[in-house]
């Protein structure tokens, strides 16, 4: 997947994703058509992003789920590959934050995060899942 730069040559900061759900598909071959609907999943505002001074830092997400109310146990956190169950997650503003608790190593680390919701609407219930994953540099002191 390409990343979007900016006239700088830096990614955004501002990023999201939005799940699109296949409702109906009709026909075959090149008469085929297919409806879809947008689901209301997202995750943005991450951080942090780009260089860092703290080997302590607060990692922070904006998770929402539009059709339904998201609970912590629809979301997990990765920091460097290791799950974190330790975050703290509002349910009314979609606030996501979870506070390092040791203090990481200068160098490069990835956060992840995947969310997933279940709706349901006359045709069924259905699973929409999201996942964002970025970087910060913990700089050396």
């Amino acid at each position: 997947m390409a990343r979007r730069r900016r006239k700088n040559g830096r990614s955004p900061r501002r990023s999201s994703v939005r799940v699109v759900t296949v409702t109906r598909t009709k026909g075959s071959g090149a008469s085929q058509t297919t409806s879809y609907r947008a689901a209301g999943l997202s995750i943005t505002g991450v951080g942090p992003t780009g260089r860092i001074a703290s080997s302590r830092p607060t990692i922070r997400a904006t998770v929402r789920d539009e059709g339904t109310n998201l609970s912590k146990r629809d979301i997990r956190l990765y920091l460097d590959g290791s799950e974190k169950i330790r975050f703290h997650y509002d349910r009314v503003s979609g606030r996501l934050s979870y506070r390092v608790r040791g203090a990481l190593a200068p160098g490069t680390h990835r956060v992840e995060i995947e969310a997933e919701a279940e709706s349901g609407d006359s045709r069924g219930r259905s699973n929409s899942t999201a996942r964002k994953g970025w970087t910060f540099t913990v700089a050396r002191r």
